[in-house]
């Protein structure tokens, strides 16, 4: 006979997992027994030996009764099964639930079955009646946990059930399998930056070695340039009159200086500077006409007499400027001559200043020239130097820009062979998934439809 694992895929197709097979067969033989009455599962179902523990563990087992030795050995009572909030009550001899030899109970707890009064050695031993969930292998042939209780035409309602589980279990790797969604990626593509725009200017290429002043300049005249020097006599300095008076110093000897001065005083008398105020005094204050027409008069006999020394100082000064005049004329004439001869020397000595300073000049000027020719065509290098290495950028930032491009449309290109296949692989999954759907929905109803029977017969 074929394996389970062969059975199971003659329904649904490759597995490829025994554990999960396995499991499967044993939850859908678990389903049926707890699903079948306890009228039909009795056809079933295995008696243990005597025990005489106070307890024993029913993890796999499906209880259908408890029964307990009432005291005569080989004599059963059929033990009542009471929930687990009874458990001290029946181990009260006081409480109307107490237990008894003749009216035994049970009750399960922590997965195992307790029975009251407490059992002991024969004749007090108590048996259970119970069907094994049996553990299942997909590699097994047929159900041999309890060979003699187990009818094999239920092995095929198990296959049909763990044949459900199995799609579902097909369903859910089909749903883990899926591709995830292409996606498109650019970010590892990197964005070509743009040049900074262009910072190109042009230097004015300067005068070189320029010349601001004559080379070898005359910054002094010759010695020999330099005139005799003349000077006049110094007699002809004019020498003002002196006028003598009580108030007349050397910086103030004025003819009409005045001073206060009295009528009938000896010194006003011959101080010329009280005489204009003896005749204010003669005019205002005595009112005597006479003394002031006379007073007057002796001022302008003194005015006469002063002008006399006035045109005598005069002669003496005309006389002594052409002394001095003529002395001058000798001295200009002297030192014209000298001057004349100096003249001579200097100007030689410029000419030859001048035709020195001339070469000099024209050959800074020829190096000036030179030097500019150079600055000229550095700036234009320069210039053209900027040019170029924007121009290089520009032309990096073209390559760039087609390489970036051609990456971009790679990606593109890939991406959308990747959503075909991404299409057509969910196109498959999908059917897959619908295939497998399909066979669930027609295996469960098969199993339930089984199952129904097998609880209707």
């Amino acid at each position: 006979m074929s394996t389970f694992k062969v059975r199971i895929e003659d329904y649904v197709g490759a597995v490829g997992d025994d554990t999960f097979l396995g499991d499967a067969l044993t939850d859908t033989a678990a389903e049926i027994i707890r699903a079948i009455p306890d009228d039909k599962v009795k056809s079933f179902t295995q008696e243990s030996v005597d025990i005489t523990a106070a307890s024993t563990n029913i993890a796999n087992h499906r209880i259908v009764s408890v029964i307990r030795e009432r005291g005569t050995e080989g004599e059963y009572v059929e033990c009542r099964e009471l929930p687990v909030k009874y458990f001290r009550k029946v181990q009260d001899s006081s409480s109307m639930f107490a237990a008894s030899v003749e009216s035994p109970v049970y009750i399960i707890k922590n997965s195992s079955i307790h029975v009251f009064p407490t059992p002991g050695a024969s004749p007090n031993a108590f048996k259970v009646e119970s069907v094994i969930f049996p553990t299942i292998a997909a590699s097994a042939t047929d159900i041999t946990d309890t060979p003699d209780s187990f009818p094999d035409s239920i092995e095929d309602i198990v296959v049909v059930g763990a044949s459900a589980k199995s799609c579902q279990y097909l369903m859910a790797r089909v749903k883990d399998s899926m591709p995830s969604e292409p996606v498109l990626v650019l970010d590892n593509i990197a964005v070509p930056s743009t040049p900074n725009n262009p910072s190109i200017s042009f230097e004015n290429a300067g005068v070189g070695d320029g010349v601001s002043v004559a080379q070898d300049s005359i910054t002094v005249a010759p010695e020999n340039a330099s005139a005799t020097g003349s000077t006049g006599s110094e007699a002809s300095a004019y020498t003002r009159p002196t006028v003598t008076g009580s108030e007349s110093t050397a910086a103030n000897n004025t003819l009409t200086l005045m001073k206060a001065g009295a009528i009938a005083n000896d010194a006003n008398q011959i101080d010329f500077d009280s005489f204009f105020d003896v005749l204010a005094d003669f005019i205002e204050t005595e009112e005597d006409s006479e003394l002031a027409t006379s007073q007057i008069g002796k001022i302008r006999t003194y005015i006469e007499a002063f002008n006399a020394e006035v045109n005598s100082a005069r002669n003496s000064m005309q006389a002594t400027i052409e002394d001095a005049r003529l002395l001058t004329q000798a001295s200009i004439a002297t030192a014209g001559d000298a001057t004349q001869a100096s003249i001579a020397n200097a100007s030689n000595d410029v000419n030859a200043s001048i035709s020195k300073m001339r070469e000099s000049t024209g050959a800074a000027i020829a190096k000036m020239s030179q030097s500019t020719n150079v600055n000229i065509s550095n700036a234009a290098k320069t210039l053209e130097s900027s040019i170029q290495d924007y121009s290089l950028e520009v032309s990096k930032f073209g390559t760039d820009i087609q390489r970036y491009t051609s990456e971009v449309n790679t990606a593109i290109n890939e991406y959308s062979t990747d959503i075909q296949k991404y299409t057509a692989q969910v196109d498959r999954y999908t059917k897959e998934y619908s295939w497998y759907q399909d066979q669930y929905v027609r295996l469960d109803a098969k199993f339930k439809e089984s199952l129904q029977v097998l609880i209707a017969n």
